[in-house]
């Protein structure tokens, strides 16, 4: 009987929805005369650590500044980058530190045609490379209503009699990123939340609500929206992402 272990002897990263983390194999860092606890990000005051599986983990907030963090994006990815910095083992006093930069693409988009992601962005020699998880959005029904660079911006919201969002015909709530009338807009393109309070009536026993949103840039872009006569002023190069809906919607009739 032949039992197998797998050790992996190269750095490896993981690219996640709230965290970056890179992690040193021991073997990696013996071979290289590193030693893992001097090590630290680009902010050299970030430097905390794990001890996990044979391996030195570090990590960082996926957000632009957080420990030396750099941002850059374009209409489909956002790239967050970041070195990380290991001394040799006889002392970081006068010794030049080996560095590790990483990046990791984030695809803005939430379909694709195509079955593997397109990387847009090369790193430097020696640089780790990694794919993160698409942008995702989600919608929740109320009956009451009640510093991020990416914000949600409500495009499109309509009702209709069949759970398609392309059914006909349409009852507009939001058109165009401007409110109907008996419309409120609560919160769009502030932050990663949008919200909107309407007064939902008509003859039919249950409709399906639809809306469509986008992902906006603010460091780039215009993404508060500007109403006049029902119709947006508003410029932006927003990412559309793809259309939620909620449903069946039932009217109770109120006993009281």
């Amino acid at each position: 009987k032949i039992n197998w272990i797998c050790v992996w002897k190269v750095p490896k990263l993981v690219c996640g929805r709230s965290l970056l983390q890179v992690g040193l194999p021991n073997v990696y860092l013996e071979a290289a005369g590193l030693d893992p606890y001097s090590a630290h990000l680009a902010d050299s005051s970030c430097s905390a650590h794990e001890d996990r599986n044979g391996a030195v983990w570090f990590q960082v907030e996926r957000m632009e500044g957080r420990c030396g963090n750099t941002l850059k994006t374009n209409i489909t990815h956002a790239v967050y980058s970041n070195s990380l910095f290991v001394y040799p083992v006889d002392g970081r006093n006068g010794s030049q530190p080996f560095g590790i930069p990483f990046s990791c693409v984030y695809p803005l988009e939430t379909d694709s045609s195509l079955d593997v992601p397109i990387i847009p962005y090369s790193p430097a020699d020696h640089g780790l490379l990694g794919v993160g998880a698409k942008a995702s959005t989600a919608m929740s029904l109320y009956q009451d209503s009640e510093v991020q660079r990416f914000v949600v911006i409500l495009e499109d919201c309509y009702t209709t009699e069949k759970p398609s969002y392309n059914d006909l015909p349409r009852t507009y709530l939001i058109q165009n990123r401007c409110p109907q009338t008996q419309v409120k807009v609560e919160e769009s393109g502030s932050s990663l939340r949008a919200r909107f309070s309407a007064s939902l009536q008509g003859e039919q026993l249950y409709v399906y609500m639809h809306c469509s949103l986008s992902l906006c840039d603010k460091m780039t872009s215009t993404c508060t929206p500007v109403c006049s006569r029902r119709k947006s002023r508003s410029v932006s190069t927003s990412i559309p992402l793809k259309p939620l809906t909620i449903g069946p919607i039932t009217w109770v009739q109120n006993l009281e």
